[in-house]
């Protein structure tokens, strides 16, 4: 198959297959993850499962660091080389500097160059890279690559629930209190992603089952039909569970194609293990 003269180029928050990424040529660039004095880069050197023992065993929470605007010209560089244009989809501005960095990076290039700000994360923003490597294949130019992911990621709905509040609240997200509660209580939150990219909380749920059953509820309310549609669904280190959510969403909702990743260390490092998120598209987008 020709190459398409557009290079899609994302982050490794991503969070797709391996099979899927290799299918569509596309090589996230890794963020950074530390425990203590070692780096990794995120899915390159440390795969989910050592890292969600990692996080479980070890008392310190891992810092993360972003993609650096020398890393994004040099991979920006290398799209290019050929004379191919490229389009940048990067995870939400609202939660990460990278997509800032890459703007800075892109200006050298000109119009070869498009960098799109996902406002979202992990197989949200997975659905709008695959979306974008499929236009590409197409014949689709950069410009009208940029323009459908602009319009595409305002119906795209990211609803998720955390297991625990453990290590929000070691990341100084929320308090001692609120994360001490959540544990007695078995209360679970639940949150989306509004349209400036950040997550906002939307419910709280007793008990696990309730929340995970919760997310489809919210995805009706929201008036979504994704009968014949792809959607996703993530997961850290919950893979039982995320089938589970793959499978109703075929048999009870009637989704085409159900994208399952699990999530990586960058995202995993703020929401602990446990957490489950879907991803769908709606028919007003995801802040109402």
């Amino acid at each position: 198959m020709a190459q398409p003269a557009v290079k899609i180029v994302c982050d490794s928050c991503v969070d797709l297959p391996a099979a899927l990424l290799q299918k569509h040529g596309i090589q996230p660039l890794p963020l950074t993850v530390t425990f203590g004095n070692e780096s990794f880069k995120d899915g390159f050197d440390i795969s989910p499962e050592t890292f969600y023992h990692r996080l479980r065993t070890e008392k310190g929470l891992p810092t993360t660091s972003q993609i650096s605007p020398a890393e994004f010209k040099l991979a920006f560089e290398r799209a290019t080389a050929d004379g191919s244009s490229a389009v940048y989809i990067g995870l939400s501005s609202g939660l990460s500097g990278c997509v800032q960095s890459a703007l800075m990076a892109a200006q050298g290039f000109g119009d070869r160059v498009k960098v799109v700000d996902s406002l979202g994360a992990s197989v949200g923003l997975g659905l709008m890279v695959l979306r974008a490597a499929e236009l590409a294949e197409a014949g689709a130019s950069a410009d009208e690559i940029a323009a459908d992911i602009d319009a595409f990621r305002s119906r795209m709905c990211h609803v998720f629930t955390l297991d625990t509040l453990e290590y929000a609240h070691r990341g100084g997200r929320v308090s001692t209190v609120a994360a001490v509660a959540s544990r007695l209580l078995d209360v679970k939150a639940v949150l989306h992603m509004d349209m400036a990219g950040k997550l906002i909380p939307i419910d709280r749920a007793h008990g696990r089952k309730r929340s995970l059953h919760r997310l489809f509820e919210e995805m009706e309310r929201l008036g979504a039909d994704v009968r014949g549609k792809r959607v996703g669904v993530c997961h850290a280190d919950a893979a039982a569970e995320a089938e589970e959510m793959a499978e109703r969403f075929r048999s009870h909702y009637g989704a085409a194609e159900v994208v399952v990743g699990v999530v990586g260390a960058t995202i995993g490092t703020h929401t602990g293990p446990g957490v489950i998120s879907i991803f769908f598209e709606g028919p007003e987008g995801r802040d109402v």
